[in-house]
């Protein structure tokens, strides 16, 4: 009877282990564990950590903030948080494309933004923000940016200073992947805005074998600078994949990404 007894709690006792065991991986998730911290300082009685996923280069990188308070250490999950980039050439100076966290509110403890680096060098970036205390301030640190072809710098056919800039795919693969871009144009040395209202179509090519791929699909605007769709890639080797920017039908824009998988 006794052991009757015990056989009947058991499925109890398993799912409570069960929930308790979730509930504790979940108290100990941490947002930026796979996330390399480059920045940490203090202001305004604020500790603003900057994370980022990868070493910094020419192209769209994406940057991680947590503010917390320097004494308690509670987490600070409001604010408005700006990041400022700054390439200084001695004789001149200019910003680069930004996306500024959106909102107020941080996602899982983080203020999560880019910033489209359009040139290889030293760049100063400042963190600005405004808590939900009331207090404001901003850290600043230097990055020494990596040099690639992930940024094309062209001009349109309304004489404007375009930047194209390859996301995806970084890590191509033998198939369909993802492809995704940013456009931003130039507006003067310290604003880039973002270039919501064009078509843009691509046509994957494998110059060394003379033929294409089917089944790519053009990107659509998927928000702010970001266009996205799909390339098929039939085979590994080097690929080259134009793309054509339009405007009411016509054709503004052109150039194209050496890709190799």
């Amino acid at each position: 009877m006794f052991l009757k007894f015990i056989l009947s709690l058991l499925p109890v006792v398993l799912l409570l282990a069960g929930c308790d065991n979730g509930n504790d991986s979940n108290d100990l998730l941490d947002p930026t564990a796979d996330l390399t911290m480059i920045n940490e300082a203090y202001a305004s009685g604020t500790l603003i950590k900057v994370y980022a996923d990868k070493q910094a280069e020419v192209g769209y990188n994406r940057y991680y903030v947590t503010l917390s308070d320097s004494l308690s250490g509670k987490s600070i999950d409001r604010a408005l948080v700006v990041f400022k980039p700054m390439m200084d050439m001695g004789t001149m100076k200019h910003a680069a494309p930004v996306e500024n966290p959106q909102g107020v509110q941080a996602e899982e403890g983080l203020f999560r933004g880019a910033v489209t680096y359009i040139m290889a060098g030293m760049w100063s970036m400042k963190v600005e923000f405004d808590d939900q205390n009331g207090r404001s301030g901003a850290v600043s640190f230097m990055s020494d940016v990596a040099a690639t072809q992930h940024v094309k710098k062209v001009t349109g056919s309304d004489s404007l200073s375009y930047f194209i800039t390859l996301v995806e795919p970084m890590s191509p693969r033998v198939g369909m992947n993802d492809f995704s871009i940013c456009v931003n144009y130039k507006q003067n040395m310290m604003s880039f805005p973002e270039v919501t209202d064009v078509g843009v179509e691509i046509e994957p090519t494998m110059p060394s074998m003379g033929h294409g791929s089917p089944n790519n699909e053009n990107p659509q605007h998927n928000g702010g600078a970001h266009y996205k769709g799909k390339v098929n890639f039939t085979m590994s080797g080097d690929w080259q994949v134009a793309v054509t920017l339009k405007r009411n039908g016509n054709i503004l824009a052109q150039t194209a990404f050496d890709i190799t998988l």
